[in-house]
């Protein structure tokens, strides 16, 4: 750029002048330029009008998650500052006597204790859930390796499965146990 500007500064030549170099050099079929027009307008180059989906109802709908969030937000901060500012940590006390501690005790801050106590699970309650589980887990692993085992034994033995085992459905055992009842009273 400074050697073109060197160069025109000695032929006395301004490059945008209305009859500058730049309109020597472009094209005679060039939209943007006109060689008796001074200036270059820019306005109507594509003569289209684009049509888009209007943005209104994301804005509206951007607009109203503010506002609730900010609804929700403010209070549910503000309630949070003030129980760890007047209320405070816990601190650890003895625990007396035969007394056991609920699970909700063993967090330090209040909000956490809250819902560790009204919303969150009980952990021991879920640990035994979960070992309940693996028992009938278990006990179906068992029950299926028996069954098993009595079938290898069927076939070496070579016995009849049916004349020693009879199926049973939900009304005849109904049917055993008041009988059952009956004998004993």
């Amino acid at each position: 750029m400074a050697t073109l500007s060197r160069l025109l500064l000695t032929t006395n030549q301004k490059l945008f002048h209305t009859n500058g170099l730049s309109g020597k050099l472009l094209t005679k079929n060039c939209n943007h330029v006109f060689k008796n027009q001074g200036s270059i307008r820019c306005m109507s180059e594509h003569h289209e009008m684009d049509i888009t989906p209007s943005r209104w109802q994301w804005h509206k709908t951007k607009d109203w998650l503010h506002f609730y969030f900010f609804v929700g937000a403010i209070p549910v901060a503000t309630f949070v500052f003030c129980m760890n500012v007047f209320i405070g940590p816990a601190t650890l006390q003895e625990i007396p006597e035969g007394y056991i501690p609920k699970q909700w005790e063993y967090y330090r801050t209040p909000v956490v204790r809250f819902f560790s106590r009204y919303f969150y699970p009980n952990i021991q309650m879920e640990y035994e859930k979960l070992l309940h589980k693996t028992h009938v887990a278990n006990v179906k692993r068992q029950l299926f390796a028996l069954e098993r085992q009595i079938e290898v034994l069927i076939r070496e033995h070579q016995d009849y499965r049916y004349w020693s085992y009879t199926p049973s459905n939900e009304r005849n055992l109904i049917e055993l146990r008041k009988m059952i009842d009956e004998t004993v009273k």
